[in-house]
């Protein structure tokens, strides 16, 4: 191979390098600009696909550290088109780490009025998301117990596929 040659060789594997350096620099970028440090905690529970018993709670458990700043509390709902209803009613149950409980009822409208369901998805399922609590500020520090009953008045109730508890600092 001529000088000249195993000059251009050199140029393009120096060329492709830094190609390569900087596509890997730009997805680290991206991978952390998604990253949402807001979120101080997410968890979702599947539902089983004959549904969900109305006896059958489900039960998250947050540890908390942060008594000062102030959190905003979300409930995800996935449902299939499937779902018979219109909205769900649920029932949420706190307790604190010193034992103080706090029972709740929110309402989720999963479709509107002429039958168009909410939320985002394609096919046959659709994802929600429902601020439940704004400003809330956890005064101890420790393990807070959340539980989510459906409240539908049906024992078995089908369609909906993942209830999820989010808890976003302000």
């Amino acid at each position: 191979m001529t000088q000249a040659g195993v000059n251009v060789e050199h140029t393009m594997k120096k060329q492709n390098t830094e190609r390569n350096w900087f596509f890997l620099l730009f997805a680290l970028a991206a991978l952390l600009a998604s990253c949402d440090r807001s979120v101080v905690y997410e968890v979702h529970q599947a539902l089983p696909s004959a549904g969900w018993p109305a006896a059958e709670a489900l039960s998250f458990e947050a540890s908390v550290s942060d008594t000062t700043s102030l959190h905003n509390m979300y409930i995800n709902v996935r449902n299939t088109t499937d779902y018979g209803f219109s909205n769900l009613y649920l029932f949420l149950n706190i307790e604190f780490p010193d034992g103080t409980l706090l029972r709740d009822t929110l309402e989720c409208t999963l479709a509107e009025k002429d039958g168009k369901w909410t939320g985002k998805g394609l096919g046959k399922i659709r994802s929600n998301r429902f601020l439940f609590r704004t400003d809330v500020w956890f005064p101890v520090a420790g393990a807070y117990f959340f539980s989510i009953e459906q409240a539908m008045r049906t024992d078995q109730l089908e369609g909906i596929s993942d209830i999820g508890l989010r808890i976003e600092r302000k």
